[in-house]
């Protein structure tokens, strides 16, 4: 958002369409210096976690206010598929919200109802951040249903299976791909790079390349990333903002130790 409350178009939405690999860095500390400071550090897009957190609506929206002025798009991952939820989410203002655990076509479809304005949703009418408090209200009301990406979590052998029927629901604009969850429900935990789970993400890959649809996945090492990248995927996370800060710590901690006795 600009100085006079207008909303910049959707980078994301637009390096989708044109094929352009989108960089993202997942929040999980919910700090919105940490937002500010990573919103200008050259991610394409911020992935704000509420899902495995205790981060509330408020610091969600200190992290999207930190982003104002910058470059870069924004996904919240809201903690359920609960309209009140996703409505409370989506009136801060982020360019996409990410649903977890979407398993079916009625699922997805709840999603896209909570998500889109009438007719083709359900989404309450209100003033909120997304609105710029009143400023941009009619510009947002016409541009929202369209400018403000749904993605839903594929995290389940479930939503492997009914792949297709998810993908071929109205509104549903893109898919992010939870292998740790997905490989939980295979009895693989952890093992995300076992075959099997391999297999059900590339079905998934797949069907979304079938429907031109974005596939989005975490890679959180630069060969990993361009791998997925080049198969196909995007969105790619490549780096948690925690995790970042335990391996820089660690990295120096590991430097100063090994210096030469007696120097």
């Amino acid at each position: 958002m600009d100085a006079k409350g207008h909303r910049p178009p959707n980078r994301l939405k637009r390096d989708l369409a044109a094929g352009t690999p989108s960089l993202g860095v997942t929040i999980i500390s919910g700090s919105s210096v940490i937002a500010e400071l990573l919103s200008r550090a050259g991610f394409d897009w911020l992935w704000l976690e509420m899902e495995h957190n205790t981060v509330g609506d408020q610091d969600v929206l200190s992290m999207l206010q930190a982003t104002n002025g910058a470059e870069v798009s924004t996904i919240v991952r809201v903690p359920w598929n609960d309209k009140t939820l996703i409505k409370r989410a989506v009136d801060a203002g982020p360019d996409a919200i990410l649903v977890p655990l979407v398993n079916t076509r009625e699922e997805a479809e709840a999603a896209v109802r909570a998500m889109k304005y009438p007719p083709l949703g359900e989404r309450g009418a209100g003033l909120a951040r997304a609105e710029a408090w009143g400023l941009s209200l009619g510009e947002y009301y016409a541009s929202a249903n369209d400018e403000v990406l749904t993605f839903v979590m594929i995290e389940h052998r479930m939503a492997v299976e009914n792949i297709d029927e998810i993908l071929a629901v109205p509104g549903i604009d893109g898919l992010m791909i939870g292998a740790l969850d997905l490989s939980g429900s295979m009895n693989l935990l952890g093992q995300t790079d076992h075959p099997e789970v391999e297999a059900a993400v590339q079905r998934v890959l797949a069907a979304a390349k079938q429907a031109a649809k974005p596939c989005g996945t975490v890679a959180l090492d630069p060969d990993t990333a361009v791998k997925r990248i080049d198969q196909g995927f995007n969105p790619v996370i490549v780096a948690i903002d925690v995790l970042m800060l335990i391996g820089a710590s660690k990295s120096v901690l590991e430097k100063v130790a090994q210096r030469p006795v007696g120097v």
